[in-house]
């Protein structure tokens, strides 16, 4: 970590620590393994108890070094996924209280097939692979689990009505049919009728559909040995949702799948039959590198803690118990893994954001951030709209009705070219000079230049948003605000660096799941890659 990011995030930690957060708190239940391991040398490898040697290049140690945890990911109802403009799931925002809990930033990316994530996993691209996973025993050679974040039982889904009618609300383009996995590439499907099985022993001679990463087929090979009758088995590349959509469709007989995500998918489609129970429960838990011991102590050290509170409980029961919220999202438009869509207001940002050399997408998360998409949104301070526009500001860029979506995205990117023009001879490379341009919208370009005049008194560079993000913080202390060089006194600098690094990282999380319109030539690499 750099001398000025180390001071940023000592700087963001005291700050947030005087407003009542405390990002750095000692994991609840910490062990002294996993102490011991954050205060590592991270250059230096360490040894365990059970003869496991930590890798200095992908272990915690190294993960402090670069103040950033990076996790690989499936998008899927549960884990992680984009809802009205907001990233979600349950396993997303575990990992994201445990980041902010050990002052890390989150880098989340999504691959969906297991072995690319267990591929990325050994390849050193990513750190913790978080994917509802049920260990299976040939992942023994390729990572180690965590505790358990819960237990779950292998459940039959079948269909216990009739097919066609569920499903008829759901947003396109959700509605796919199954493509043939490796073990089977057969003839086009047609309705299947199948009977109600009640007992395991009657899946004899049944033909049971998996998705082809299911950790289930030796479940039911063993239940085979069981029974004394074969089950014959059929893969297909496809998730456990899809394959329960199938089912209620009528085109697919049986499947086996965890039975909290076959419980909302009965909720979903009501025409499912969530039963018998086939096997022993089974853990779900993330996954990491074989030789990131420390890492693996700390995370379990986390879990453990939590698990003393509400956290788990909480997060559990807002995605797996909750089913009318499940419903709500699973029906929307707006459910942006499924339909790509951000907002009812994508053709304005799609047609406005060229003007800025922007991508459409960093356009719309800087509207979450200001309105979350609401056009009669209003701030204490008084600004309104889509781009909480003060009235002021407003006027001066032609705005007359401040929550008409239109003139409300046209005034904000009015204000927006103006702040562009006005750091483009202060700040040379357009990707440091967006964050300025953000933060100015934030709080105002004077206070963003007194942090600037700070910076270059203190001997730090001006035209670097790592430096001057710092001084901003200063900016709500007397001995900074009524400083010599600044003008414009005491801003809440905590404000407009949050809001920064919020719309950036909102905006990564937006790229991989909408695709990107047409964007101009001369955009700052920044609003179109990260």
């Amino acid at each position: 970590m750099t001398t000025a990011a180390a001071r940023l995030t000592l700087a963001l930690a005291l700050t947030l620590a005087a407003c009542g957060r405390e990002p750095h708190e000692r994991p609840k239940g910490a062990d002294s393994a996993s102490v011991a391991g954050a205060a590592a040398d991270p250059g230096v490898a360490t040894s365990r108890a059970d003869g496991t040697v930590a890798s200095p290049a992908h272990d915690w140690g190294a993960i402090r070094a670069r103040d950033t945890l990076r996790v690989v990911a499936p998008f899927n109802s549960t884990t992680y996924f984009i809802y009205r403009g907001l990233p979600l799931g349950y396993e997303y925002e575990l990992l994201k209280e445990f980041a902010a809990d050990h002052g890390l930033a989150l880098r989340w990316t999504v691959v969906q097939d297991r072995d690319s994530l267990f591929a990325m996993l050994a390849a050193g691209r990513a750190d913790v692979v978080a994917a509802r996973l049920v260990p299976m025993p040939e992942d023994a050679r390729r990572a180690r689990f965590t505790r358990a974040l819960y237990r779950t039982n292998p459940v039959l889904v079948q269909r216990d009505g009739p097919p066609g009618a569920a499903g008829a609300a759901l947003p396109a383009p959700a509605d796919t049919m199954l493509e043939a996995g490796p073990a089977e590439r057969g003839p086009a499907k047609v309705p299947v009728r199948a009977r109600v099985v009640q007992r395991p022993a009657e899946l004899a001679g049944k033909r049971v559909t998996l998705p082809s990463e299911s950790p289930y087929g030796p479940t039911l090979i063993e239940l085979e040995d069981e029974i004394s009758g074969d089950i014959s088995i059929v893969e297909v590349d496809a998730s456990a949702e899809a394959v329960i959509r199938e089912i209620a469709k009528g085109n697919v007989a049986y499947t086996v799948t965890d039975v909290n995500v076959a419980e909302l998918q009965d909720a979903r489609f009501r025409n499912l039959l969530v039963s018998p129970v086939v096997g022993a429960s089974r853990k779900v838990a993330w996954a990491v590198r074989p030789d990131a011991p420390v890492l693996l102590d700390t995370l379990d050290a986390w879990i453990d803690g939590e698990k003393t509170g509400e956290l788990f409980d909480r997060l559990y029961t807002k995605y797996y118990v909750d089913q009318r919220a499940y419903l709500r999202r699973a029906e929307s438009r707006y459910l942006t893994s499924l339909t790509g869509t951000l907002s009812p207001y994508d053709s304005l940002l799609r047609a406005h954001a060229p003007r800025l050399g922007w991508d459409w997408r960093l356009l719309g998360s800087q509207m979450f951030q200001e309105s979350r998409f609401q056009p009669d949104a209003r701030s204490w301070a008084g600004a309104r709209g889509l781009m909480q526009l003060m009235p002021a500001t407003a006027r001066e860029f032609g705005v007359r009705r401040l929550t008409d979506p239109q003139q409300n995205v046209a005034g904000g990117v009015r204000y927006l070219l103006w702040l562009q023009k006005y750091w483009a001879s202060r700040i040379d490379d357009p990707q440091e000079r967006l964050k300025f341009v953000l933060a100015s919208y934030n709080a105002g370009a004077g206070h963003v230049e007194d942090a600037q005049r700070l910076a270059d008194a203190k001997g730090d560079d001006p035209t670097k948003w790592e430096h001057v993000s710092y001084w901003l913080l200063q900016l709500s202390k007397r001995e900074y605000y009524a400083h010599p060089v600044v003008r414009y006194g005491f801003v809440r600098g905590l404000e407009p660096v949050t809001y920064v690094q919020t719309i950036l990282d909102r905006f990564a999380h937006y790229k991989q799941f909408v695709a990107p319109a047409v964007v101009a030539r001369d955009a700052p690499r920044a609003a179109v890659t990260r």
